[in-house]
């Protein structure tokens, strides 16, 4: 087994699309074809489709915020600090400590006779409690962007607008006049 492996594949497009998104200046969207286009200049095979599943996933668990629109994209639900790898697990994972290793439906049919699922149990507990010291905030300091990437520049295009112009999404409605009471 490669290291790595312990970890489903899920879980490494959840953690680098998180830590991307965590990467960029406050108030600033991503968006999934960008996202997509970063971690393919860190992995070629990256898959967009397999990415929107995972970040849906992370938005429906509350650790991604999902803005709509023409401007939308997606930015994360508290601070990159506050994410921990023990969050992304339970969420992308989904750990189940009392699970029982043996069976399929979960309910251990050895209780009290088996020694050695307490011990796997800790092993878990402790391998949990590690990820906690890992933040999305730490692992975002370490990534690379280049900027001058064209596939991430193609990707961008049409978000970025020139000095002046408002995006579609901040231009004021216009409001119907109110007439005058006699």
């Amino acid at each position: 087994m490669a290291l790595g492996q312990f970890l489903s594949q899920r879980f490494g497009y959840g953690v680098h699309a998180l830590a991307y998104i965590a990467k960029k200046p406050q108030g600033k969207l991503s968006t999934l074809p960008e996202v997509a286009a970063w971690m393919r200049t860190v992995w070629p095979e990256a898959s967009e489709t397999y990415l929107s599943n995972v970040v849906q996933r992370l938005a429906r668990g509350g650790l991604l915020r999902s803005h709509r629109g023409v401007t939308g994209g997606y930015s994360l639900a508290r601070g990159a600090d506050e994410i921990s790898l023990r969050d992304v697990v339970e969420l992308l994972e989904g750990v189940e400590l009392d699970r029982c290793s043996l069976s399929l439906e979960g309910a251990c049919h050895t209780a009290g006779r088996c020694t050695i699922q307490g011990k796997l149990r800790l092993l878990e507990e402790g391998y949990l409690r590690s990820m906690e010291s890992l933040t999305i905030s730490k692992l975002a300091d370490d990534i690379i962007v280049d900027e001058n990437d064209e596939n991430l520049k193609k990707a961008r295009r049409g978000r970025e607008y020139p000095p002046g112009q408002i995006p579609p999404s901040e231009v004021p409605r216009p409001t119907t006049p109110v007439e005058s009471v006699k």
